[in-house]
């Protein structure tokens, strides 16, 4: 067998200089106001004393607990990670669909914005969007390297079949391969695509690869200037990162979502899913075509402190309109 990494380890840098800042301005914040208050309250009864002491152990205090509440959250102890997210998608999924009802930009105004093409030396296939998970991504056609993944998403295409790529993928047609960043936040990328943030389950149980149903049924959406393919996910199973069988041909059309799996970033998640229906621009259904309605959906294609950039969507420059 032919042994390619499917796509770079999405391996997060250290945050650890980042987190130290924060919490000296926790340590700093939480004495200044201790202190501030002690003063208050000593003028207020006429006393005349102050503990420097005290604010150091008050502040100390505080810093720690901000420390584990920061630890628990980044490893999901008792699933805290998940829970906050899916609270959080479902609200913004609320507002943003709400926006949308209220929004009346044109069919082909959004074809448009879905193949304006932002990042140079790439050349721009159109969009994915997976509701459900509040994913929506540009795609590019370079999973293979950092400024690739680094933009988006990507269309992945070395196979056993073709090793080095050269048969360019189809939308709606055969096994076409995407593939994204997994930045371990349940938001960035392709991240909201693990069941579990930071943990391993369902994925690899005790060594073994094991695959999960808890995205069964949800839309996947592909869209490009001809029009939008509805897909179907029916299932997700996990591979080494040397597997690419799964980006062989099929004769039917399906499609083959690719991202790393953390903390355990040398296997990958397989997202897969078949097509429903492809539709023109003009024959789509209303509630599809307003996903790639960039002046009110936001993208979800960076994070500041590993990928600084301009989003594409409400939340960047809502498809380049002036």
């Amino acid at each position: 067998m032919i042994s390619i990494v499917l796509l770079k380890e999405s391996v997060l840098p250290s945050q650890n200089e980042h987190q130290v800042v924060v919490f000296g301005l926790v340590f700093l914040a939480t004495f200044s106001l201790f202190s501030v208050g002690q003063l208050i309250v000593n003028y207020r009864r006429k006393r005349h004393n102050f503990s420097f002491y005290n604010g150091i152990i008050v502040a100390c205090i505080v810093t720690v607990v901000a420390i584990g509440g920061l630890y628990a959250y980044q490893n999901n102890t008792f699933g805290i990670n998940d829970m906050t997210r899916k609270h959080i998608q479902k609200r913004e999924r609320i507002i943003l669909n709400k926006k949308s009802t209220n929004d009346h930009t044109k069919r082909s105004v959004i074809s448009k914005m879905v193949m304006r093409n932002v990042a140079k030396g790439l050349e721009k296939q159109g969009f994915v969007s997976i509701p459900s998970q509040n994913i929506l991504l540009p795609i590019y056609n370079d999973a293979y390297s950092d400024k690739g993944l680094n933009a988006g998403a990507d269309y992945a295409n070395r196979s056993e079949v073709d090793p080095t790529g050269q048969k360019k993928p189809i939308m709606g047609q055969g096994n076409y391969g995407l593939a994204a960043h997994n930045f371990n936040d349940g938001h960035t990328g392709f991240s909201a695509l693990q069941e579990s943030t930071n943990h391993n389950e369902p994925y690899l149980v005790n060594g073994q690869l094991r695959e999960s149903s808890w995205l069964n049924g949800q839309d996947v959406l592909l869209a490009n200037q001809k029009g939008i393919y509805r897909y179907i996910i029916s299932g997700q199973s996990a591979v080494s990162a040397t597997e690419v069988s799964i980006l062989n041909p099929t004769k039917n059309a399906e499609l083959t979502i690719i991202s790393c799996l953390f903390p355990s970033t040398q296997y990958r998640i397989i997202t897969h899913a078949k097509l429903q229906k492809a539709y023109t621009w003009d024959q789509a259904p209303a509630r599809y075509v307003s996903e790639f309605n960039l002046n009110v959906r936001n993208t979800n294609a960076r994070v500041n402190w590993w990928n600084p950039g301009v989003e594409e969507g409400a939340n960047g420059n809502k498809g380049g309109q002036d």
